[in-house]
């Protein structure tokens, strides 16, 4: 069963909203192409317009990847395109057409459309309708109201093109693109694994260490991955080939909901291995190699639980690192220099974190605990230097984490 009700993220306002999105496949260059052509034919026959251009023009804009879409575009198409025509046909038929008329439609047409609530190819509707018909000239009531009625009938042909035998869901697609998330998230563990204590020199305080500016990059990954999911939702939205797919679309939400707080906490781990390792000073209480370690057992375990999900793998690879995690934190706290430890322990909570996250996997959307929206936005605080790092931290995950030490700390003291 899904965790949600879908219908508050699909409703009318965001089909006003819609988007339109690349022509991906060349089935939608062939739907598009016979659509048009049908709205083209059917508008000669019917339409008592002399230049029936509105029916076709409309149904080449309107159609989309799926029915939820095609439905909003049409929406944003025929509330601008019919009131752009309407209101251009008034216009002419009173104003001779000038340069200064002309200008006086488009500020006008522009105007109203930026009250629209729609996006901006609803909006763009308006103006571009309105130079179409400044372009035609002035004409008879009759053809005035066909231009409008040729806009309906453009964006109903479109709509059946869809309707009828719409695009399976984009299922595949999401699917490639969290695959593609979760191995960039586990390719960026690895390089945090390898690089400290490589430079022979202490790097500079301005200077970060080359993993930070793949942590910046995994937003880039993280907005894909979004779009897409977000994507196989709509598709899936009003269309009659996707029954029986609510379990894969619920999967695909949780998996884009687990790696995003994998994501957010990596970073937060990067900017914390980034100040602590290969900087003048005191050395960290954690040796690196010991680092090293558990960074790849944590990439190995993410990257079993995103193959395979939570099974016997998983769980012993788990296991095995939280045993790991104990004798770092021991070897850890056992540091004479007090600051350094803190230090160090603090990364080490980030690192238990981060296991239990990855243990756990794609958990039900309703259990997910402290993973508000505001994170998927994976914001950019500014770092102790006041500069922005591209690394989230929180005051609760670094709470979280110092927790999570004092438990592990207890453990081993009994």
């Amino acid at each position: 069963m899904p965790d949600r009700d879908r219908s508050s993220d699909l409703g009318l306002s965001a089909a006003l909203r819609t988007r339109a999105r690349g022509i991906d496949t060349y089935g939608m260059v062939l739907r598009i192409s016979l659509a048009t052509t049908v709205s083209y034919l059917l508008a000669h026959a019917v339409s008592g317009s002399p230049v029936p251009v509105f029916a076709p023009i409309t149904t080449l804009f309107v159609v989309q990847s799926s029915p939820f879409s095609t439905l909003g575009m049409t929406a944003q198409r025929v509330l601008g395109t019919g009131l752009g025509v309407a209101a251009a046909t008034v216009y002419v038929s009173i104003v001779p057409i000038t340069w200064w008329s002309v200008f006086l439609a488009l500020l006008a047409s522009l105007l109203v459309a930026r009250l629209l609530p729609t996006g901006l190819v609803g909006q763009l509707q308006i103006p571009v309708a309105t130079m179409f018909v400044l372009a035609l000239g002035p004409g008879d009531l009759a053809v005035d109201l066909w231009r409008v009625a040729d806009v309906a009938l453009g964006g109903l042909v479109g709509v059946a093109a869809v309707f009828v035998f719409p695009p399976r869901p984009r299922l595949a697609q999401a699917q490639g693109a969290l695959s593609a998330y979760a191995a960039e998230l586990t390719a960026f563990l690895r390089e945090m694994a390898l690089e400290p204590g490589r430079h022979t020199a202490a790097l500079p305080s301005d200077t970060r260490h080359r993993f930070i500016g793949t942590s910046r990059h995994l937003r880039v990954s993280a907005g894909t991955a979004r779009d897409a999911v977000g994507h196989a939702l709509e598709s899936a939205r009003l269309n009659v080939r996707a029954r029986g797919v609510e379990h894969e679309l619920d999967m695909l939400e949780r998996e884009l909901r687990w790696l995003t707080r994998l994501a957010i906490q990596s970073r937060s781990l990067s900017g914390a291995v980034d100040r602590l390792y290969d900087r003048a000073g005191v050395a960290p209480a954690l040796p690196v190699h010991m680092l090293s370690g558990l960074m790849s057992g944590l990439a190995d375990l993410i990257d079993a639980v995103a193959r395979d999900g939570v099974d016997e793998e998983a769980h012993a690879l788990s296991d095995s690192m939280a045993d790991d995690v104990r004798l770092a934190v021991e070897v850890t706290a056992g540091s004479v220099d007090v600051v350094e430890a803190l230090g160090s322990l603090t990364v080490l909570g980030r690192i238990e974190q981060l296991r239990d996250i990855a243990v756990a996997g794609a958990v039900p959307l309703d259990e997910v605990q402290d993973a508000p929206e505001d994170e998927l936005a994976e914001p950019a605080p500014r770092d102790e230097a006041g500069e922005k790092s591209g690394v989230t931290a929180s005051d609760d995950s670094v709470s979280s984490a110092i927790e999570r030490i004092r438990h592990l700390l207890s453990g081993s003291d009994s």
